[in-house]
């Protein structure tokens, strides 16, 4: 009821002009906003669509491989290794305010000590979050971060749902390290890898926080949430162009997010 409702009224608001103002019209007008993207803003919405696709596509693939490289190398069961694990897990539970804090200061290319060290030990200059070069790669960066912990334990999980007498079969016949993960660990890793990718891609193509909180959306970092966002809530408010937006980034999700999981649970059924 608590989802449905904010849902409905998204949907609704999509075919005003509503500025979000209370007591200011609604003003319904049915497709205006849609055509409105469509024909003067279409920049806009394709800018923020595509920045939206590199986004989620590098996150993905990056952090689903980061992920499995710290599921093999610390599945093992012992103190030492939950010890790791849970300090590899610690950064997804911190909240985005404070990690975006945390690197907005580590970041600063005045008095950042990371701008400090490129500056004193390598001779470079750069602007980092002020980028437009590598804003969204630095972004990419700390969202693959906070999210490999989840993506570690799930492949952990996967690993260990493995018969021990696989292993032992391919061992007797001899096969290397490389053969037995790529024929024996890889193919019966396909429903941690679907959970994985899956999630992972989804929470990527809604990203807007960390990106709001770091660079407000500016130097080519405007995802579909962050221009969702803005346009809803900035200082121009408009409710209504905002919530087609939503519109618009709930169908790119839904098509994106189906397509990755259809292939997904095919690969399954064909390993």
């Amino acid at each position: 009821m608590f989802g449905l409702y904010p849902s409905i009224a998204t949907f609704f608001y999509s075919f005003t002009q509503y500025s979000g103002v209370p007591g200011t019209p609604l003003n319904v007008c049915g497709l205006c906003n849609y055509a409105t993207a469509a024909t003067s803003l279409l920049s806009n919405v394709a800018g923020a669509v595509w920045t939206t696709v590199r986004f989620a596509v590098g996150v993905t693939v990056f952090q689903t491989a980061l992920s499995l490289g710290l599921a093999l190398i610390f599945q093992r069961r012992g103190r030492s290794f939950t010890f790791y694990r849970a300090i590899i897990f610690l950064p997804g539970i911190l909240s985005v305010p404070i990690v975006g804090g945390m690197f907005s200061l580590l970041l600063d290319p005045e008095s950042g000590p990371v701008g400090e060290l490129f500056r004193n030990a390598f001779g470079i200059q750069s602007a980092f979050l002020g980028s437009a070069k590598i804003s969204l790669l630095l972004i990419m960066g700390i969202t693959i971060w906070m999210g490999c912990g989840y993506g570690m334990i799930i492949f952990i999980a996967g690993l260990r749902a493995i018969p021990r007498e696989s292993y032992e079969a391919a061992s007797v016949d001899g096969a290397g390290r490389f053969r037995t993960f790529r024929h024996i660990t890889w193919p019966l890793l396909a429903p941690a890898t679907t959970v994985c990718v899956f999630l992972t891609s989804m929470a990527s193509l809604g990203e807007f926080a960390l990106v709001l909180v770091l660079t407000e959306g500016n130097f080519g970092t405007k995802t579909l949430g962050v221009y969702m966002f803005t346009s809803a809530f900035g200082t121009s408010s408009q409710l209504g162009y905002g919530s087609m937006i939503a519109i618009v980034q709930f169908f790119l999700t839904l098509l994106i997010g189906g397509g990755v999981l259809l292939a997904l649970r095919r690969r399954e059924v064909t390993l």
